[in-house]
């Protein structure tokens, strides 16, 4: 647990100039409080007071307005030194030159509740959620994880199995409009389909058992169980008829690569098909299996899919 799920955050996040305080979210100028000022004629009622953070709930505030949200990087290199864990620091340092861009900044940021996480080698975590407006997301959230008072690590929903896993140790409900805005915009899902087709489909299927079939090896030379080769395209195949689902309900200005992608998964389920018929010999000069066409197509779609989202 210790860094996966802080990697996603830490690559693509950078720091925030400023420093905590004992109050949630950015303190204000005093001589603007409504609450000290009559309304006509009538004194304001006073403001709610600000929740007294704990020790732990400050260190993760920090986090956010120092590490996350800012540009000065003397400030997040110093915070590394001070507030984060120590065998969590040279992820950290990775990233401490990136600068998190705007649209992705976890803006006037609260801390929400806290909660005892786990203990993994005698170390107790306590998980941290805060909330914050993130684009056009006005309650994002983000969980800091912090042991001995200092940040083990930060997940948000980007990375849905390890967040949600962790999100359910909270009382607090999951905000309606987080849920909405959490949800991948078509470029994203685009670009997702478009590794799972290189990596799952191509490189790790459908490419090995071309080159078992006609060398009796896998694509590097070495052996290869093809039996579990073909175990796992199965999966694969079946994660293909969600991407189907999704590619058919995309509207007419995807028509091009939606043209590619009926093509390419169509090709698929031919070879599929085939190797079900005739399961994979090595060394088979008589074998029928030509992924050839697969390949034309999975490199149109790359393209396609590379020049609606860069």
């Amino acid at each position: 647990m210790k860094t996966k799920l802080a990697i996603l955050l830490l690559l693509t996040a950078a720091a925030l100039t400023g420093c905590g305080s004992d109050n949630n979210g950015n303190n204000t100028d005093k001589s603007n409080n409504a609450s000290s000022q009559p309304v006509n004629g009538q004194a304001a009622a006073p403001s709610k007071a600000p929740k007294k953070l704990s020790a732990a709930e400050n260190v993760a505030l920090d986090y956010v307005n120092i590490f996350l949200n800012g540009s000065d990087e003397e400030a997040k290199k110093t915070f590394i030194q001070d507030h984060v864990y120590p065998d969590a620091q040279p992820l950290f340092q990775l990233a401490q030159a990136i600068e998190t861009p705007d649209d992705h900044k976890l803006k006037d940021p609260q801390v929400i509740e806290s909660a005892d996480y786990s203990k993994e080698d005698n170390m107790k975590v306590e998980a941290v959620l805060i909330q914050g407006e993130e684009g056009n997301n006005p309650q994002s959230e983000l969980i800091v994880f912090i042991t001995d008072k200092k940040v083990l690590m930060a997940s948000n929903s980007s990375d849905e199995e390890s967040f949600g896993q962790a999100r359910s140790a909270f009382k607090t409900p999951v905000p309606e409009t987080s849920q909405a805005a959490n949800k991948p915009s078509e470029k994203d899902m685009l670009r997702e389909i478009k590794s799972f087709v290189i990596d799952d489909l191509w490189n790790d299927a459908f490419v090995e058992i071309s080159w078992y079939i006609h060398s009796g090896t896998s694509s590097t030379g070495e052996s290869i169980d093809i039996n579990f080769t073909v175990q796992q395209l199965g999966k694969t195949m079946e994660k293909k008829k969600e991407y189907d689902t999704y590619m058919s309900g995309l509207g007419t200005e995807y028509d091009s690569v939606k043209s590619v992608w009926a093509k390419l998964s169509g090709e698929s389920d031919r070879l599929y098909a085939l190797i079900q018929q005739h399961p994979p010999k090595a060394n088979d000069s008589s074998s029928d299996y030509d992924a050839s066409i697969l390949n034309q197509y999975t490199d149109a779609f790359e393209k396609e899919v590379d020049a609606l989202t860069e």
